[in-house]
């Protein structure tokens, strides 16, 4: 029989001890529970060799053909010729949707010129790194040991669907990376605080919510509670200055869209989202019905992805003496409608009443489509859109499908095909958010109690696990509530935190697994410590 290691054949009695227990995992983890969990050089060194595994296949799939699909008729951008000329107007006079894919498009164009597609795809590049490096830091931050950390990121950015939206002009990379950053800063500044380190966790969520109308005020509030409560009452002081000026930037956005278009918000948009879920899901003669009867009014007929000459009978004119920045039907440079146009400040007025209406005439149908959209969340992430599904040449994704279809392919049967079919392996994920929180809870529990070691590391630990389960559930609620039929595309931007979340559960099992094996091997048991997942 193999001999267990000396600590193991302890005295039980003595085992229970705080103190020696303590003393146990120190010497189980190969480390003092006060230091880093490892040198600084190796930490770099295997952020140097992830992100050279990442430079290089993107440097192959390029060589290979993989192409950047640098689409600008998408909804929430402006006519490339405004950005590119009046750049700052045109960022001001924007309420459709929040600026800032339009302000960093309007950059690009201005700088790259004819090459705006090539600094595209590096700042898409950059976007890639910056989430993989904030992944694996995460990960670490979790305490999942070198090789699983290292192999998950490294998955993780060959997955399909990182190759996919790396290589499309939409928001989800730079979102999806810029939410992984403020996790890593929100755990670096729970672990050693400091004014700048919560500085730049709040700055990197203002950003956010000025690129993507999700994480929006209220989010940002909540972002702002968590911090407080991660500090403790010691820096509860730093954490309120560090959060003023980003608050006061993203705040600017939504003075401005009140100001200028009467509309409290980060964009106008939002009344056509929940009207697409709620007027848009009647049948055709119930509403024409409704419509008849004055219950509902006369644009619920129109389709919220109408142009705005869709509107056209029911104005007078296109023009606008108030807002004559925003009379233009089409946008000229790309061939595409305007869905910056004032007429959509109008409708959404009627829009949102109509919701109103639907939702106080059938709210069980409202429950329904929730459901199914929570179902759809979890689908493959590429084949959002609707043409993607057809493989028709039209999709998102035709491009690069064409080069990675079969890959994608494998991937999406053994994600998604099993044990349920489309779901796949994110049926667990209640599962696994709900042992992980359990592990956050022993976390800080220990980290409190007076007789345990009361490491700061594990109360950053903790906080991070919080943290993230805050925002996957955050995305998935909000998305469900409000969205349809693209669904799956928002669930990139939490998909990091996802995996996180995952690995947590599955390293605390496997640790718990080979801990009774030892146990038992040795004839004592160890009692559960925080922290002793897998290093």
């Amino acid at each position: 029989m193999r001999p267990s290691p000396a600590f193991l054949r302890l005295d039980p009695a003595l085992v229970a001890s705080s103190a020696l227990n303590d003393e146990l995992v120190r010497r189980a983890l190969g480390r003092t529970v006060n230091r880093s969990p490892m040198p600084i050089s190796r930490e770099l060194a295997e952020h140097a060799f992830v992100s050279a595994i990442y430079a290089l296949s993107r440097i192959a799939l390029a060589a290979l053909g993989l192409q950047f699909n640098f689409e600008l008729r998408w909804m929430f951008l402006s006519d490339p010729t405004e950005l590119r000329e009046r750049l700052l107007e045109t960022v001001l006079y924007f309420h459709a949707y929040p600026p800032g894919m339009n302000l960093i498009t309007g950059v690009l164009l201005k700088l790259g010129g004819a090459h705006a597609e090539l600094l595209a795809r590096v700042l898409f590049w950059g976007s890639g790194l910056l989430l993989v490096n904030a992944l694996l830091y995460v990960l670490r931050a979790g305490a999942l040991g070198r090789v699983a950390r290292c192999a998950l990121s490294l998955l993780f950015c060959l997955a399909p669907a990182s190759l996919y939206f790396e290589n499309l002009y939409l928001y989800e990379t730079p979102v999806a990376a810029l939410l992984c950053l403020a996790a890593a800063l929100f755990h670096r500044a729970t672990l050693q605080p400091s004014l700048l380190r919560w500085l730049a966790f709040f700055t990197s969520c203002a950003v956010i919510g000025w690129i993507r109308s999700t994480f929006h005020l209220i989010w940002f509030v909540a972002m702002l509670v968590l911090a407080l409560w991660a500090a403790g009452a010691g820096g509860r002081r730093r954490v309120l200055l560090a959060a003023l000026a980003p608050a006061l930037l993203l705040l600017s956005l939504y003075l401005k869209n009140y100001l200028l278009f009467g509309v409290f918000g980060a964009a106008s948009s939002g009344a056509s989202n929940v009207a697409h879920v709620t007027v848009m899901r009647l049948p055709t003669q119930t509403r024409n019905t409704w419509i008849r009867e004055g219950k509902l009014s006369r644009f619920s007929a129109i389709s919220v992805y109408a142009s705005p000459r869709a509107y056209l009978p029911y104005f007078e004119s296109s023009e606008s003496e108030r807002w004559p920045q925003l009379n233009a039907l089409d946008r000229p440079s790309v061939n595409a409608p305007n869905y910056n146009h004032w007429f959509f400040l109008e409708v959404g007025k009627e829009r949102s009443a109509d919701a109103r209406y639907y939702l106080r005439q059938r709210p069980l149908d409202y429950a329904r489509t929730v459901l199914k959209s929570l179902g759809q969340i979890f689908e493959p992430s590429t084949l959002w859109h609707p043409y993607d599904r057809r493989n028709h040449e039209e999709g998102a994704h035709y491009q690069h499908r064409q080069l990675l279809g079969p890959y994608e392919s494998v991937y999406n049967r053994l994600v998604h095909g099993v044990p349920l079919s489309p779901q796949g392996v994110y049926i667990f994920l209640p599962l696994c958010m709900g042992w992980a929180l359990l592990r956050a809870w022993s976390w800080r529990r220990a980290a409190a109690g007076a007789s345990a070691s009361a490491t700061v590391e594990n109360r950053a630990r903790g906080a991070l696990v919080y943290f993230c389960a805050f925002q996957i559930l955050f995305v998935v609620l909000l998305s469900s509530a409000f969205t349809i039929g693209e669904s799956s595309r928002y669930r990139f931007q939490i998909e990091c935190m996802i995996w996180l979340i995952g690995a947590v559960c599955c390293a605390d099992i496997f640790c718990r697994i080979r801990q009774l094996a030892a146990s038992r091997r040795g004839g004592g048991w160890l009692s559960e410590r925080p922290g002793s997942l897998i290093t």
